[in-house]
C-alpha cells in the first residue's frame, strides 16, 4: 500500500489546497543572465558570445559565455573587457532628458573612446521597458500552461502543478507513448468506481510504472525509481515542465532553469542548482540529501538571508557548514526550539534592534526554522493583482537637476516612462488603469526630502502623458515656490534625487460605459412592477432577440450591444447637457406633465407650436451629447 491516502491526492486538483497536501508539486522556473540574455536576442548574438548587459559603467547581468572568462556583476566594463577581448558589452536603453521616449543607443557606452558616445546619466536614465516587455510575453505562456502562477520576480515565476498533474494522472491510459503506462487504468476506475473512505491509503503503484524515466536531472539518483504516488506525480510534473520550457524556448529564444520539488523553497533551490538551462527534480524521500548536499545553510532560504539569519546563527551557534542538519539533529520538536532561543535571549539580553517583530512570537519563528530544516515549510502561491502604485525614480549626479527646468524635463522623462508601463499593464490585463493621485519627491543637495501629492486631472479615459506631466508640472512647482528660498531649504539645488509615483489606480473593464462611470443614476427603461422572483422568467418570455437592445425613451431597436450603449450613453451626455445649458421643451427625458408644467406658453399659442423656451447657450463648448450617436 501507498504512504499516502485518497484525500491528499484529491488534494492536489484544488487550485487553493494544492500546496498542502504530501502530495504537493510545485516548480520554480527562471531566465538564465535574463538582462543579457534580452540584448543577446534582440542584437542577433549567438549564445556563444560573450554578451554582457550594461548601465553606466557597471555590468548588470553576465551571459554564461562570458561567465567563462571569470567576468561577473563585481567587475566594472573596464576590468571585463582586459579579462575579455572579445566582450560584447551592450548598454540597456535610456531615456533622454527632456524626452517622453526611450531608446537604444546601440555602440554607445563608457567604454567607447569617442566622447559623443559616452552616455552620461547627468541627461539620460535606464529604462527597464524592454524586460519587463519580455517578462509579460513569457508570463502570458505561463498562464496559457497553467492555472496557478506566482511571479516572484522579472525573470522568475513559481508554478503549483497539482491540479494538472491530478488531471494528467487521470487521463493516463494505452495512448501514451510510454510502453509502462499500458496498464494504469487502474487507480482511475478506483477512483471512479471504487469504495473507499478519504483516509484509506492509495494502492501500491503498478510494477509498470516503476521503470518510468523522469525528464531532468534527478538529485541524488541516475537511474531513479518511481516507489510511491509522489514520485509518479513527480515524473508527470517533469514532463510537464519540460513542455512549458520548450515552448519558451522555441517561441521567445530564452533559455530556463527548474527546480521541480514539494514546497516553494526547495524549488527554488533546485532551479538554482544546476545551471544554466537545466531542470532538478528533488523527490520527497530525497529532500534530507538535498539540504544536506553542502551548498546550501541556514541563510539560504527565503527571508533568513538577511539580518534576522545572521541573527539566528549566533543565538543557535550553528556551525559554518552543516547547518541546517545541525539543527535537524539537534531538536527534534518545535518546541524543543522555542525553549532554547527563548532561553538564549534572556541570557544573551539580546535586543533585536530592527527586526524586533521577528521575535515578538518566538514559537511561530521555531516552527518555521523545525520545517526549514526539514524541507516541508509550506505557503501557497500568491498570484499578484494588477498592480495599484507605480514609480519612475532618477538619483542625480552632479547638476543633473540644478534648476526647476531641469525639474520639469526630468518629470517628462518620468510621465513618458510612467504612461508606456501603464498601457503595457492594460495590454496584459485587459482592463482600463487609471491612477487617481500624482506624489512628486525630492531629495535635496543637503539631503533633505520634500514631497507633495494631488489628484490627476485627466481629458480622456485613459492615462497620457501629457495629462501627467501637467499635474507633475503643478506639484514640483508647489514645491519650488515654498522651498526653495533661504528660510526654508538654503541648499535645495542641485537635487540628489527625483521621483515620479502614481497610486489609487482605477481599475475598469474595456468595455465599460459613461453609464458605469457615472454610477448608473438615470434609468433607460422602467423597472417592473413584479417582484423580484417572478422577474427572471418574465424577462426570459418578453425579450427576444428584436427588443433585446429596446430602448424605453424613444421606442426604438438597436442591432447591437455596442449600438445599444452608445445610445444609452447619448441618454446620459443629454441629461448631463441640460444640467449646464438648460433643458429643451422637446426633450425626451421630461413626461407630458412636465412638459405642460415647465413650458405652459405652447399651450396658448398653438400657432407657435415649434418654438421652444431655453436658456441661452453659454459661450463655452458644453454640449457633450454631440460627441455620442442617438
Amino acid at each position: 500500500m501507498s504512504k499516502y491516502t485518497w484525500r491528499d491526492l484529491i488534494k492536489i486538483n484544488s487550485a487553493t489546497d494544492a500546496y498542502s497536501s504530501p502530495l504537493a508539486c510545485l516548480a520554480h522556473i527562471d531566465m538564465n543572465a535574463f538582462f543579457a540574455q534580452v540584448e543577446q536576442i534582440r542584437c542577433g548574438y549567438s549564445k556563444d558570445e560573450p554578451v554582457v548587459c550594461v548601465q553606466w559603467s557597471s555590468i548588470i547581468a553576465v551571459s554564461y559565455a562570458a561567465r567563462k572568462f571569470n567576468i561577473s556583476r563585481m567587475d566594472t566594463i573596464e576590468s571585463a573587457m582586459e579579462k575579455c577581448p572579445s566582450l560584447v558589452p551592450i548598454h540597456t536603453a535610456v531615456f533622454k532628458k527632456g524626452e517622453n521616449f526611450w531608446q537604444y543607443h546601440d555602440g554607445f557606452g563608457s567604454w567607447s573612446k569617442d566622447p559623443k558616445k559616452q552616455l552620461s546619466p547627468e541627461f539620460y536614465k535606464v529604462s527597464l521597458d524592454p524586460y519587463r516587455r519580455e517578462s509579460r510575453k513569457i508570463l502570458k505562456i505561463f498562464k496559457e500552461f497553467c492555472d496557478v502562477v506566482e511571479k516572484a520576480s522579472v525573470d522568475e515565476v513559481f508554478l503549483d502543478l497539482g491540479r494538472i498533474c491530478f488531471q494528467r494522472l487521470m487521463e493516463l491510459d494505452s495512448s501514451e507513448r510510454e510502453p509502462a503506462v499500458m496498464n494504469f487504468n487502474e487507480l482511475k476506475d478506483l477512483f471512479v468506481r471504487g469504495k473507499y473512505d478519504l483516509d484509506s491509503k492509495l494502492p501500491s503503484i503498478p510494477e509498470e510504472l516503476k521503470s518510468l524515466k523522469f525528464h531532468g536531472f534527478v538529485f541524488q539518483e541516475e537511474n531513479a525509481s518511481l516507489t510511491d504516488w509522489d514520485d509518479v506525480i513527480f515524473w508527470l510534473a517533469s514532463k510537464y515542465v519540460l513542455e512549458i520550457r520548450t515552448c519558451i524556448q522555441d517561441t521567445l529564444g530564452y533559455s530556463t532553469s527548474c527546480g521541480v520539488a514539494r514546497t516553494k523553497m526547495l524549488c527554488k533551490l533546485g532551479s538554482n542548482f544546476k545551471k544554466p538551462d537545466a531542470q532538478v527534480i528533488i523527490l520527497n524521500k530525497n529532500i534530507n540529501a538535498f539540504l544536506d548536499c553542502g551548498k546550501f545553510d541556514i541563510t539560504s532560504f527565503w527571508t533568513l538571508g538577511g539580518l534576522l539569519g545572521k541573527q539566528l546563527v549566533d543565538i543557535l551557534n550553528l556551525p559554518s557548514n552543516r547547518s541546517i542538519n545541525y539543527i535537524r539533529e539537534n531538536w527534534q520538536t518545535p518546541q524543543e526550539l522555542t525553549t532554547f532561543i527563548t532561553a538564549e535571549i534572556k541570557h544573551t539580553n539580546f535586543i533585536p534592534e530592527h527586526n524586533k517583530s521577528d521575535f515578538e512570537r518566538v514559537d511561530i519563528l521555531a516552527q518555521k526554522l523545525y520545517d526549514i530544516s526539514r524541507g516541508q515549510f509550506v505557503t501557497p502561491l500568491n498570484p499578484k493583482p494588477v498592480v495599484k502604485t507605480m514609480m519612475s525614480n532618477k538619483n542625480m549626479r552632479g547638476k543633473a537637476c540644478s534648476s526647476l527646468i531641469d525639474c520639469i524635463s526630468w518629470l517628462e522623462v518620468f510621465c513618458g516612462e510612467l504612461d508606456s508601463r501603464v498601457k503595457e499593464l492594460e495590454r496584459e490585463y485587459n482592463k482600463v488603469i487609471m491612477p487617481k493621485t500624482v506624489t512628486v519627491s525630492l531629495r535635496t543637495d543637503k539631503y533633505v526630502s520634500f514631497r507633495k501629492s494631488g489628484p490627476l486631472v485627466h481629458r480622456s479615459r485613459s492615462l497620457n502623458s501629457e495629462d501627467l506631466l501637467k499635474t507633475g508640472i503643478k506639484l514640483i512647482t508647489e514645491l519650488n515656490t515654498k522651498y526653495n528660498n533661504k528660510q526654508a531649504c538654503p541648499n535645495y539645488y542641485p537635487l540628489k534625487n527625483l521621483n515620479l509615483s502614481i497610486s489609487n489606480f482605477e481599475i475598469m473593464d474595456i468595455q465599460k460605459t459613461i453609464i458605469d462611470m457615472f454610477g448608473n443614476q438615470t434609468q433607460l427603461s422602467k423597472p417592473d412592477a413584479d417582484s423580484p422572483k417572478d422577474s427572471d422568467k418574465k424577462i426570459d418570455d418578453a425579450y427576444s432577440k428584436e427588443n433585446a437592445f429596446y430602448c424605453d425613451i424613444c421606442e426604438i431597436n438597436s442591432a447591437s450591444l455596442k449600438e445599444f450603449n452608445e445610445h444609452k450613453d447619448f441618454h446620459i451626455a443629454t441629461k448631463l447637457s441640460e444640467s449646464l445649458n438648460g433643458t429643451a421643451e422637446d426633450s425626451a427625458n421630461l413626461s407630458l406633465g412636465e412638459q405642460r408644467l415647465l413650458f405652459p406658453k405652447k399651450r396658448r399659442d398653438k400657432s407657435n407650436a415649434k418654438s421652444q423656451i431655453k436658456k441661452p447657450a453659454s459661450k463655452g463648448n458644453n454640449n457633450i451629447f454631440k460627441y455620442f450617436s442617438k
